[in-house]
């Protein structure tokens, strides 16, 4: 018989922001049971004996579904401050571009391990990943036992797209054909400025194929945007549109830059991840979706389960009756955000937002918090949520401390002050991945070694890695 598990005497905070005080949460076979208050007797009502269960005191605790880091590029930790204070154009070609082409397999797998470490100690317990050899993420996500999502890096500049393309395909199928199913694949095209408009047609057909999404950078900057209307008379969300990637469940990686007339394009299935510490770092602008999405909160319309939008009054309509603008966090590469942790970025976009929106009201706490639950539109539906029926991807977070107290609202606590010092436990299927605030899936002495010696090989490297040209 599997041994129980039983967060007592929780706080628990719900996707929508609500709030349920002291619950006893029971997890079997990394379920959730039921989610009863503690004065109730939990342990009779799930049939429950003593010696069959762990009870987990979380007294004074506040317990929410684990964090979802929608758009990332794992590995990118072992290039954390190599490029900075650098216009975006300096940061990909004089910078990022040459020492990624020297990065080796092996660096990929400690690089992505790092992150999930790191990732794991801020209380994610699922993440998106768009990089490059692929496989070796995949074997430290399978590792390390985190949820993830992950997609390979398709550039269809190269002339070898097609192979690179059937490879993914390949690995994709061999991923997604594994029972658990707790890491999955899907397809990645760079980005429209890198992958002509017959790549992207290529890659969703075989998308559709496979029975998968895709995760791609669109309009991340103004000049991406202007590029794409001289070259092809279209903006990004156009040519997307046009190729049917819309059509299909689609990472929208950043998108800052989309047009309120572009805002119909997208399909059910689309969803943002925004990233806003990259956009800060490398002075890529407002953009306009700070004010598209507050547009669409604020006025005529009314969230449903996920947060997400409809609206079917005057603005932003369309002729089917209403359209859903999704918006989740990422974080981006450590390579331009310095750091994976979901909490900091949506502080930030909040923060930006009302500074842009000149409106302090703008982007309420239980809002952001519906961002940051937003990820979890392109994982399992029984993810989640606190509740039963629901997977244990969980957080417990202690907010007893100097830097979050006294707390008058759970949610600003950990919005606007908290950080991974505040992350107790951290769960995914009911199996403590941090426990009593160490994290627990590999030495961190060990890592911290061996991306180091990554660091002094990249050092070496330089000389040659500035002359290199992706």
């Amino acid at each position: 018989m599997s041994r129980s598990l039983i967060l007592s005497n929780s706080n628990v905070i719900r996707s929508d922001g609500s709030l349920l005080y002291r619950h006893d949460i029971v997890i079997r076979d990394g379920v959730i049971q039921s989610v009863l208050p503690s004065t109730e007797h939990a342990v009779s009502d799930c049939h429950l004996s003593l010696e069959d269960m762990e009870v987990y005191d979380c007294s004074g605790c506040f317990v929410t579904s684990g964090l979802v880091n929608l758009h990332t590029h794992s590995p990118m930790t072992v290039l954390r401050g190599i490029a900075e204070d650098v216009s975006v154009d300096r940061w990909f070609n004089e910078k990022i571009w040459p020492f990624e082409s020297i990065l080796t397999p092996e660096d990929i797998y400690v690089g992505a391990k790092l992150a999930i470490y790191e990732m794991l100690d801020c209380g994610v317990t699922a993440f998106c990943d768009h990089y490059f050899f692929a496989e070796k993420i995949v074997d430290a996500a399978m590792e390390a036992g985190i949820r993830a999502d992950i997609a390979p890096t398709i550039f269809g500049a190269l002339p070898d797209w097609r192979d690179d393309l059937d490879d993914a395909s390949i690995l994709i199928k061999k991923v997604n054909d594994k029972t658990d199913g707790r890491v999955k694949m899907s397809i990645g095209p760079h980005a429209p400025y890198t992958c002509p408009p017959a790549v992207l047609a290529a890659c969703t057909e075989r998308a559709i194929e496979l029975k998968v999404g895709t995760h791609i950078h669109v309009s991340e900057t103004y000049d991406q945007v202007q590029e794409s209307i001289e070259q092809y008379g279209k903006t990004p969300f156009v040519v997307l549109k046009e190729v049917g990637m819309l059509d299909i469940p689609c990472i929208i990686g950043h998108g800052i830059w989309i047009q309120e007339e572009e805002v119909f394009l997208l399909g059910e299935d689309s969803v943002f991840a925004v990233c806003p510490k990259t956009y800060l770092k490398l002075s890529s602008g407002f953009g306009n979706l700070y004010k598209l999405q507050w547009h669409c909160l604020s006025n005529h319309h009314t969230p449903d389960s996920y947060g997400f939008v409809s609206q079917s009054g005057e603005g932003l309509t369309s002729e089917s009756g209403g359209q859903r603008l999704r918006v989740g966090i990422g974080t981006d590469g450590a390579g331009s955000s310095n750091t994976l942790n979901p909490i900091e970025q949506v502080r930030l976009y909040g923060l930006l937002a009302k500074h842009h929106l000149g409106d302090a009201s703008a982007f309420p706490c239980h809002e952001l918090w519906r961002m940051l639950m937003n990820g979890y539109a392109v994982l399992d539906d029984n993810i989640g949520e606190v509740a039963p029926t629901y997977i244990a991807d969980l957080v417990v977070w202690d907010l007893a401390t100097c830097h979050t107290w006294p707390v008058y609202d759970p949610l600003a606590a950990i919005i606007y002050s908290a950080d991974a010092r505040n992350v107790r436990d951290v769960l995914v299927e009911g199996e403590f991945k941090k426990k009593a605030g160490k994290v627990l899936i590999c030495d961190e002495e060990e890592l911290l070694q061996q991306s180091g010696g990554i660091k002094e090989r990249l050092l070496a490297a330089v000389p040659q890695a500035s002359k290199i040209k992706y």
